[in-house]
């Protein structure tokens, strides 16, 4: 078959690069911090502060619990088009379909971040690139189409999803300083012993040490949907070029950096 991409070297490079990112969008499953998990933690160190404890701590965490089913719901659309597009650069392509977007998205004001009309409709309009990707009509030749009609509504769901996640960092930052303040009125008090005292700074500097992993976690993580992004645009711009040198080495260098980025992740993980 003549492919339209002029050879499948250049679907390989697709492939490898389709397929890392996949790997490196799952990440934000492994963060071991979220929206809901914020609340929680602000909500027991009230308590704490307040002197008081509960049989039961019923914390007041519905808009983070909404917050995180978002960031699943954008995470898995962008891990479906990857998964889709690595499938598609196969050169053995045979049999691939994929589940219709089953979650809803809608225009909403979480408070924690905005869900706007515009990432509704980029959300929608992804899964319909799925949708037509798949169809008894679709094969390999027809991938350029593909990631062409992708991009506009990739692109800004990626934005998105890095957007919400400096807001997670923001809310770590301000989580850093309510422990900061509980500790520091707790050390500077005179009920404490010495040893007392330096058990309380263990327990502060051990939960410091936890925050700060979480953050860079996250970092790590907004960086790769970075260079994701990136190698998705420099694809989708240079289509019809997809076969020089200069291209590939291109794709290649985003597939390298992006697995360089997960390993950073996994690192911080142990």
């Amino acid at each position: 078959m003549t492919l339209a991409l002029s050879g499948c070297v250049n679907l390989k490079h697709i492939y490898e690069y389709a397929l890392n990112a996949s790997v490196g969008v799952k990440k934000i499953n492994e963060v071991e911090y979220d929206f809901t998990q914020h609340c929680r933690d602000q909500c027991q160190l009230a308590a704490i502060d307040s002197f008081r404890i509960y049989r039961k701590l019923n914390c007041p965490c519905d808009v983070y619990e909404r917050a995180d089913s978002v960031v699943l719901i954008l995470n898995k659309t962008i891990v479906a088009y990857f998964s889709s597009l690595s499938e598609l650069s196969k050169t053995d392509l045979t049999r691939y379909r994929i589940d219709p977007l089953k979650k809803a998205l809608k225009e909403e004001d979480l408070k924690i971040f905005q869900i706007k009309k515009e990432e509704v409709n980029a959300y929608t309009q992804l899964g319909e690139v799925f949708l037509r990707a798949f169809a008894d009509s679709f094969r390999q030749r027809q991938i350029k189409e593909y990631i062409r009609s992708a991009n506009p509504s990739l692109q800004i769901v990626l934005s998105k999803l890095q957007l919400i996640e400096s807001n997670l960092a923001e809310l770590l930052e301000f989580r850093k300083e309510t422990l900061f303040e509980q500790y520091n009125v707790l050390l500077k008090g005179r009920g404490l012993s010495d040893y007392e005292k330096q058990r309380a700074a263990t327990e502060y500097y051990q939960a410091l040490g936890e925050i700060q992993t979480f953050q860079k976690q996250i970092i790590v993580y907004a960086r790769s949907l970075r260079l994701i992004s990136g190698g998705h645009q420099k694809i989708a711009e240079n289509l019809d070029h997809i076969s020089t040198g200069d291209m590939r080495r291109s794709l290649v260098s985003y597939s390298i950096e992006i697995q360089d980025l997960i390993s950073e992740f996994n690192k911080l993980r142990h």
